[in-house]
């Protein structure tokens, strides 16, 4: 009697327990399980998040991660600051204005005074106005006009004024070191290729931070999932306690069987806190990341690639050595440091600077008269001139000579290096893709397998052949096979982007315009 009533308490239990453990399969799971339901997993050739109810494309999360995230906002203007040192060099190719006035007044002691040499007094009246341009072919221009106005009042032969106009132009060029801007040339495609390797680099930085935001939001989900399932087995344990509790008041089973399961509800309990608190963790730090306040709906699903594309070894090496940041940049310093050895070389020649003047004035007490014999050039000046400088021991030029050869034989390494690391580095993505795409597979069967081994189960559970304690084991099997799946279509996804980014071509493939979001000047 006591054996055929033990048989109808395990048979109610797995009444209660079968449909709220097998939430995916069952509608009777959807009404027993209090509404609690892990997250699905959908599949799609391209993975999407969902955020307040809307569908986004990763294309779209990547902009709004360019357009939210505090590290990728400060970064852009990074980007638009790489320009810097470039625009500073042209400085001294805009056009300079020079211009001074100023005022003498002199009273002349007595003893000078008396002398026909010098006046009593005398005020003179300066002005200067100049302009000097330099160009990228080493060349010079300057033009500028002077005038004086001498003002002197004598005794003997009074108040007299002389005007002194002066007009002047001039054009130097550099014959032989910088022979017409050649180090200058160098000097401005050594700072705009520095710029451009800057730039490139932080957008790569950048593109690493967008997938963080993305992998940051799957994180949500996979720990949402985990809250859920927590909750549930929660559920699951305390139902199993109660039945084990009328089992001992009934003498049916023993109570330290009662104190197992009070020890695996204290589990569950404190298992479900620290879902909570990882969930909560991970909800604010992606809200923080893209710069969300309040509440937001997360929705109770995943939408994740399930798609194994097609790549060719070779040709993503060969596109991660046209785009990658690293190995482009170690190319570029190897270029910079050619043209530095160049420029350095060619310092060591001597410098021979050759100039032109041409100038007019004139000296008169009639203002019209001495402006008009200084602009219509009556007394003009040539002047032509030559000059050498060369220093008989310059060991600046020597040591940056010096290590201008020892920096190219370092950028040198550098290619090899960073053709390995690239090449490595995007064989390693590819391997990864595979290799999680295998374990998402492997993990999508293990978790078929553990349903139908709780269906199976359950099904004799029915019949009396299995105990609560195995229905618990089943259903631990089964939660942790939906936790594992959801995990591994996660990291699959994830490598999918790790092999963009390992690419450089994460912008590109979702046709991300990169340059739009970079600030510009007003």
């Amino acid at each position: 009697m006591k054996k055929n009533l033990a048989l109808i308490i395990i048979f109610l239990a797995a009444i209660s327990i079968i449909p709220a453990a097998n939430g995916q399969n069952s509608d009777k799971a959807k009404e027993n399980s209090n509404g609690i339901r892990p997250v699905q997993i959908e599949v799609a050739d391209e993975a999407a998040i969902v955020i307040g109810g809307i569908r986004i494309t990763i294309a779209d999360a990547i902009k709004t991660a360019i357009e939210k995230n505090h590290d990728i906002l400060s970064g852009k203007y990074d980007v638009a600051m790489t320009d810097s040192n470039y625009r500073k060099y042209q400085t001294k190719y805009s056009v300079f204005l020079n211009a001074e006035a100023g005022i003498n007044r002199t009273k002349y002691p007595n003893l000078l005074a008396s002398s026909p040499d010098y006046p009593e007094t005398s005020t003179t009246y300066d002005f200067s106005a100049a302009i000097m341009k330099m160009f990228s072919t080493g060349t010079t221009l300057t033009a500028g006009v002077k005038n004086n106005i001498s003002d002197s009042d004598d005794a003997l032969y009074g108040n007299s004024k002389t005007y002194n106009p002066v007009l002047f132009a001039s054009i130097e060029q550099e014959l032989l070191q910088n022979s017409f801007g050649y180090n200058e040339r160098r000097e401005e495609q050594i700072l705009k290729d520095s710029a451009e390797m800057q730039k490139r680099a932080i957008i790569y930085q950048l593109s690493l931070v967008v997938v963080n935001v993305i992998v940051e939001y799957w994180n949500v989900i996979v720990n949402k999932t985990q809250l859920d399932n927590a909750q549930l087995m929660l559920q699951e344990t305390r139902k199993v306690r109660r039945i084990v509790s009328d089992n001992v008041r009934l003498g049916l089973a023993e109570q330290f069987e009662l104190n197992l399961w009070n020890s695996l509800v204290a589990s569950a309990e404190a298992e479900l806190a620290q879902a909570e608190q990882r969930y909560n963790d991970s909800l604010r730090a992606f809200l923080r990341t893209v710069d969300m306040k309040g509440e937001i709906s997360v929705e109770g699903r995943a939408i994740l690639s399930n798609r194994l594309p097609e790549i060719n070894t070779e040709e993503a090496i060969k596109i991660a050595y046209a785009k990658r940041a690293d190995y482009l940049n170690a190319v570029k310093r190897l270029e910079i440091a050619e043209m530095q050895l160049d420029l350095y070389e060619n310092n060591a020649l001597p410098s021979i600077k050759g100039s032109l003047t041409i100038s007019t004035m004139d000296v008169n007490s009639e203002a019209d008269t001495a402006y008009g014999n200084t602009t219509a050039m009556k007394y003009p000046t040539y002047e032509a001139r030559v000059k050498m400088t060369y220093p008989l021991d310059n060991q600046e030029q020597e040591v940056n000579e010096r290590n201008a050869r020892w920096q190219m034989e370092q950028a040198r390494q550098d290619i090899k290096k960073y053709e390995r690391i690239v090449s490595d580095d995007v064989t390693s993505k590819i391997e990864n893709i595979n290799t999680t795409y295998k374990l998402y597979i492997k993990a999508k069967e293990a978790r078929e397998q553990a349903e139908i081994y709780y269906s199976r189960m359950s099904a004799n559970l029915r019949r009396g052949r299995f105990t609560a304690s195995m229905v618990r084991e089943a259903l631990d099997a089964l939660i942790m096979s939906r936790e594992g799946e959801l995990k591994a279509l996660v990291y699959f996804n994830v490598s999918l982007l790790q092999f963009e980014v390992a690419k450089n071509q994460l912008f590109e493939t979702y046709k991300i315009d990169v340059e739009k979001y970079i600030p510009k000047d007003n």
